[in-house]
């Protein structure tokens, strides 16, 4: 055994990746059942956690991940080597298409942009990196549903499908047909599902080992980005995407 070894550090740590897998939240007798650590552990882990803002609460009593782990995980990406390949990809990506083009990376269950190019346009549409969106009305969570989660059914059945829009899927069923449509398509489209006039596309980033690890998207309004164009914006973020998995030596 490691003299070094903090029991109770390793512990949270522990509480942390089991709060990051389990969407809905986990109750302080789930975490100690669990973890099969003594409930006085885990309400002492936790309580510590919480104000630190590492962890938050749910009226229901069910911890979440929270705010400071959003910012350490903006501030840790900034080290990965693929904001790099994808700055400009995403420059010449909305070049192109006149549109906000965006990464996004899968963080517990939501979809956070972590680079974002703005529209050449006066008036632009795009989050900021850090911006954290619901996985099943979003073009990049979608992709994240169809090409990053173990068992989509199940993970679905423990989110929390709120509608934003009145074109939001928020049945499980309807987010599944979704997904398979995602994986037919190759790109995964938000038709005003998050917000009202607003449309987006996005596609698979995928490693040299295969593993889906960011998705690439646009996001436009409904009348710079009409259906119309969708075959057309479609082929371009393909392009894209394939340009950013080619430089972390997908299919080399």
């Amino acid at each position: 055994m490691n003299k070094y070894r903090i029991p109770n550090l390793e512990n949270a740590c522990r509480v942390l990746d089991l709060i990051s897998n389990t969407p809905r939240g986990c109750l302080l007798k789930e975490i100690a059942a669990e973890l099969k650590i003594p409930r006085t552990t885990a309400l002492r882990i936790t309580q510590t956690l919480l104000e630190a803002d590492y962890l938050a609460q749910k009226d229901d009593g069910e911890l979440i991940l929270g705010s400071t782990l959003v910012q350490l995980g903006v501030k840790a990406l900034d080290a990965i080597d693929i904001r790099h390949y994808a700055r400009p990809v995403l420059q010449t990506l909305s070049a192109v298409t006149n549109e906000s083009s965006h990464l996004a990376r899968l963080t517990g269950n939501k979809s956070m942009l972590v680079e974002v190019c703005d529209s050449p346009h006066p008036i632009r549409i795009a989050a900021r990196p850090g911006t954290l969106v619901d996985l099943h009305c979003s073009s990049t969570g979608k992709i994240f549903l169809a090409y990053s989660i173990k068992n989509p059914e199940l993970f679905c059945q423990q989110l929390q499908l709120n509608a934003h829009t009145r074109n939001t899927h928020i049945t499980v069923q309807d987010v599944l047909s979704g997904i398979k449509e995602t994986r037919r398509n190759g790109y995964a489209l938000d038709n005003e599902e998050y917000a009202p006039g607003i449309r987006c596309i996005a596609a698979p980033v995928i490693n040299a080992f295969g593993k889906t690890v960011d998705a690439i998207g646009i996001t436009a309004s409904t009348a710079t980005f009409p259906k119309s164009k969708i075959d057309v914006m479609a082929k371009k973020i393909k392009k894209a995407a394939s340009e950013i998995s080619a430089r972390l030596g997908y299919g080399q």
